[in-house]
């Protein structure tokens, strides 16, 4: 026997508590601890800011020279270069290869949104798992790759600033405020535990564990290691030439300098802020204070950010807008869409964020003298009052819409494009704004580059906003309220600010419109947080599928059986003897049907419905109901409206006699002179003729353009098709056409289910097949079958007819043009129905509108 513990189930529940309650601590806390660390960053650099002023910063930031812009764009280009020999000696390291073309893409690409959003390790790795496993290099072995690669920059930062402390401890002593001595023995130690780090690596990779088989260490070979440390080096010294170019450096060595730079960098990888902002700043003022003048520092790190942080971000989303225009797929031909969709949605969602961010800290800075003297002589002020007032509440908005982009939302797609145009138009009318409208038209070209990859039908505030994104816009709100103070601080703050409007009254505009956009952030995110959970649509479990066949299989309405398509929810009575299926679109929870099972199960059953859509903020719908039930759902508060008729053959009475048959026995004549036989596949036989089945379904569905419908249509899903008998029709020994029918145990009604031909099969394809299909089950013993619903059938005006029933019934009347009415139930009436009217039972009046079109995008396969 194994002397392997077992473990005790109690204790394992036990434990899976407290990791739950662990994790739902660590996401409440995360985006505390981020406004915590940067409220004391703010307090860092409002002490730093007493010494430097707006305008001197901005005048230093215009007076850069060219030559500085063009020393820090190289420095940039090569520090990347060497971030692609990183990866490349990372990928030897995890022992595996990808394209010289997906080498570069993967990381300068993984790198550019590393930087500037922080979680390097996250946010690139997600980027490299896309674009080397079209390489087939596996998830796992990207997050070797991705930890070897931090690892070893953390050490070269760290290798970097012992070497400094070493070789110029004197000339640092002063800089970093510390004692020569203590510098250079901290630098010694720290190059000794590198020399013992490099001496412990052998010529090969190999595993050490320690004494638990858990807990184990990878140590790279040798020359991986000197390699990717050497290559980090040459990255950071690039890095740190990109903001030393800015710099007016004849009061600090380069050598310096890097070791300052160096020791910045890690402590912003410590604080994992995006980009080490905040933390990287503040320790490079705070070291070169006494070298550099704070005004010019900082005006040169504004323009570092904006190089080598923004400028490859704008360029690798450009690079993603590209593939998705099939603009490089030549040249990387092994990058499908499928590996980028979602890298697009990721980078838009990102550069949408930030363009929303500049809008509103546009807002909260004053607009160039001069510009807005030209203006004056062009625009009333009510014009340019307004544009800095809305431009900021839009780029809050803006910072919202991100997050629907983020999920691939079709109307995020297009309100942020609405956005980005509006938003286009008024950076000119508040100030000539053309950094800010450079912006915001390459996003326009972005997002419409990307069109195809935003395509999930959804409300796109229709999911709660996390904590953690509402914080990161509470975060760029703070930071604009703490550049205006500081931009306007030589401005005395009066009561009579807010009422001043004048065109040289830059305070009070800014004032105004920053106020604006932290009203309209705090009403959303207040909103967001009051409101209801609005819910999502949630894949059956197994048990309850195996539940729900079993209560449809014990009664006898076989329309039922379209809950076995598993693609609806299901909702059980207390007894689980009965049922409701449903789905969610929007605000609309969509039950399908009457409840399944016993009828003194539904009258709760309905009142759990409504009662679980309201709480969600929801609107309740029962979808093609029976009039024997209608009572029920009046019961319930919901308005009735009528939605067609369905179609059910009574068999006992079908034959082929009289004159009224006569075209469904020139259907059978026309079909055995065509050579039409038919063939039942029972449940057991369906598996196997499954391929030849999809192939009659894929060729219908492309000669109608058409895709799979679903919720109250059948579809053609394997596991659902695998429960029901098919009808199939040949042609000369050549299958052509089948229909499914869905029973019950009781053998008392069958209803149609799927139903598909090939193009070029004859015209009395189908028509043969009904006719055959209800010969077949009145043979069999079947009292009745359904053909289904005929949308807006038998709703003729009358003079005491509700709104609806008039619209309804010019809709038969005049839009045949859209969908064939009229055609659909002149082909049903073929077989002498009995028709039966269905009904849609709904929460309130005017929403019933919203809700048919919520239907229909259910109907089409879209859920939210």
């Amino acid at each position: 026997m194994s002397r392997r513990k077992l473990v005790n189930p109690v204790h394992a529940a036990a434990a899976l508590s407290r990791w739950s309650k662990a994790w739902n601590l660590q996401r409440f806390a995360a985006p505390v601890l981020t406004v915590v660390v940067c409220g004391l960053l703010l307090v860092v650099f409002q002490h730093l800011s007493q010494a430097v002023d707006y305008k001197s910063v901005m005048r230093h930031l215009r007076h850069l020279t060219f030559e500085a812009w063009a020393g820090a764009l190289f420095a940039t280009a090569l520090s990347f270069v060497a971030l692609v020999g990183r990866d490349a000696v990372g990928l030897r390291h995890i022992q595996t290869t990808v394209p010289r073309s997906l080498l570069w893409v993967g990381a300068t690409v993984g790198s550019a949104l590393g930087n500037a959003t922080g979680f390097g390790a996250l946010t690139g790795g997600a980027v490299r798992c896309r674009v080397y496993g079209a390489a087939g290099v596996t998830p796992a072995q990207v997050g070797r790759l991705t930890v070897f690669t931090s690892v070893t920059l953390a050490l070269s930062l760290v290798l970097m600033t012992a070497a400094g402390m070493v070789c110029a401890a004197d000339t640092l002593a002063g800089v970093m405020h510390l004692a020569p001595g203590a510098l250079r023995w901290t630098g010694a130690a720290l190059l000794a535990v590198l020399a013992a780090m490099v001496a412990c690596c052998g010529p090969a990779p190999r595993t050490l564990r320690l004494r638990f088989d858990w807990l184990a260490f990878s140590i790279p070979a040798r020359r991986d290691f000197v390699a990717q440390i050497a290559l980090a080096v040459v990255d950071v010294i690039a890095a740190g030439l990109a903001l030393w170019a800015l710099l007016p450096h004849a009061q600090v060595g380069f050598g310096n300098f890097v070791t300052v730079f160096s020791a910045a960098m890690l402590l912003g990888m410590i604080g994992h802020t995006p980009g080490g902002v905040g933390v990287f700043e503040a320790s490079m003022v705070f070291a070169l204070g006494g070298s550099v003048k704070t005004p010019e520092m900082v005006a040169a790190l504004i323009a570092y950010r904006a190089i080598y942080f923004g400028l490859p971000l704008i360029l690798s989303a450009g690079v993603m807008a590209a593939f998705e225009g099939r603009a490089l797929k030549g040249r990387f031909a092994l990058l499908r869409p499928r590996h980028v969709s979602q890298l697009a949605p990721l980078f838009l969602s990102i550069v949408t964020f930030v363009a929303g961010g500049m809008l509103v800290i546009s807002g909260a800075t004053p607009a160039f003298a001069k510009r807005i003297a030209m203006l004056q002589t062009m625009l009333p002020l009510w014009v340019l009052e307004s544009s800095q007032l809305l431009g900021s509440v839009l780029g809050v908005l803006l910072l919202f819409v991100a997050r629907g982009l983020l999920r691939r939302l079709d109307a995020a797609w297009w309100l942020a494009l609405i956005l980005a145009v509006t938003n286009l138009a008024l950076s000119f009318a508040k100030g000539l704004a053309f950094i800010e409208a450079g912006v915001l038209g390459f996003l326009i070209v972005l997002l419409v580059a990307t069109r195809e990859r935003f395509n999930r039908r959804s409300s796109l505030f229709a999911e709660r906003f996390t904590s953690t994104w509402l914080a990161s816009v509470g975060v760029v709100l703070v930071l604009a309220v703490w550049i205006m103070f500081f931009a306007f601080r030589d401005v005395q703050y009066s009561r009579d600010l807010w009422w001043q409007f004048a065109f040289d009254e830059r305070a009070p505009r800014a004032l105004r419109a920053t106020l604006a956009a932290t009203l309209f952030a705090g009403a959303f995110a207040v909103w967001q947080l009051l409101r209801p959970a609005a819910g999502r649509f949630v894949k059956p479990a197994r048990e309850d599928l195996l539940d729900a066949a079993r209560i449809f299989r014990a009664q006898e309405r076989s329309d039922a059986g379209l809950a076995m398509m598993g693609d609806k929810s299901f909702l059980f009575s207390e007894s689980r003897e009965a049922f409701l299926m449903y789905a969610k679109h929007g605000r609309t929870w969509a039950a399908l049907h009457d409840p399944v099972g016993p009828r003194r199960e539904w009258a709760e059953l309905i009142r759990k419905f409504v009662e679980l859509a309201h709480s969600h903020n929801g609107r309740a719908a029962f979808y093609q109901v029976r009039a024997d039930a209608l009572p029920l759902y009046l019961d319930a508060g919901l308005t009735l409206r009528k939605l067609g008729e369905e179609a059910h053959v009574v068999l006992s009475d079908f034959d082929l006699k009289g004159s009224h048959r006569a075209h469904l026995r020139y259907a059978l004549k026309r079909g055995e002179r065509d050579g039409f036989d038919v063939e039942v596949l029972e449940p057991a036989r369906v598996p196997e003729n499954l391929a030849m089945l999809r192939e009659i379904s894929d060729a219908w569905l492309d000669s109608r353009f058409a895709r799979e419908k679903s919720f109250s249509v059948a579809a053609f899903n394997e596991d659902y098709l695998a429960a029901q008998s098919v009808l199939l029709v040949r042609q000369q020994g050549a299958p052509v056409a089948f229909v499914t029918f869905m029973t019950t145990d009781l053998n008392t009604e069958a209803t149609v289910g799927v139903m598909r031909h090939l193009p070029e099969a004859s015209p009395y394809a189908m028509e043969y097949l009904f006719t055959k299909l209800a010969l077949h089950l009145k043979q069999a013993g079947f009292q009745s079958l359904s053909l289904g619903i005929a949308p807006l059938s038998g709703m003729q005006p009358t003079p005491l007819a509700s709104h609806w029933h008039r619209f309804a019934g010019l809709v038969w009347r005049f839009g045949g043009r859209f969908y064939n009415f009229r055609g659909l139930r002149g082909f049903k009436s073929k077989f002498q129905p009995r028709w039966e009217p269905r009904y849609l039972a709904a929460s309130g009046s005017v929403g019933v509108f919203f809700t048919l079109a919520d239907l229909s995008l259910l109907a089409g396969g879209w859920r939210s």
